[in-house]
């Protein structure tokens, strides 16, 4: 239940940040929301970090491509999706982390 609440705020979360990365030109911002997005999704959901870091950062280089007149992307679309890989493994590795075994 956890893993398909933390895919489906993922997905939205991706389609709102590619669009808002279609507005605006503030970079810096952008880059700690897809991170801080992808470490907290994937510290609900560690097992579907990959998942989560394809959904957060997957719709910016598509967003990208399809706006863009010319067919080739800028390389940020890309980069994003390196940040929220980046984001994702950490918040897996603070969830793996964090278990405590008491047995």
């Amino acid at each position: 239940m956890r893993s398909a609440a933390a895919l489906a705020l993922a997905l939205a979360a991706g389609v709102a940040l590619a669009t808002y990365d279609l507005r605006t030109d503030d970079t810096g911002i952008e880059v700690g929301l897809l991170l801080i997005v992808s470490i907290a999704l994937a510290f609900v959901a560690p097992r579907r970090w990959w998942a989560i870091a394809l959904l957060v950062g997957g719709f910016i280089p598509i967003f990208e491509l399809w706006s863009s007149g010319e067919g080739v992307p800028a390389p940020s679309g890309g980069i994003a999706l390196v940040f929220t890989v980046i984001g994702s493994l950490s918040g897996f590795g603070i969830a793996r982390a964090s278990r405590v075994d008491l047995a």
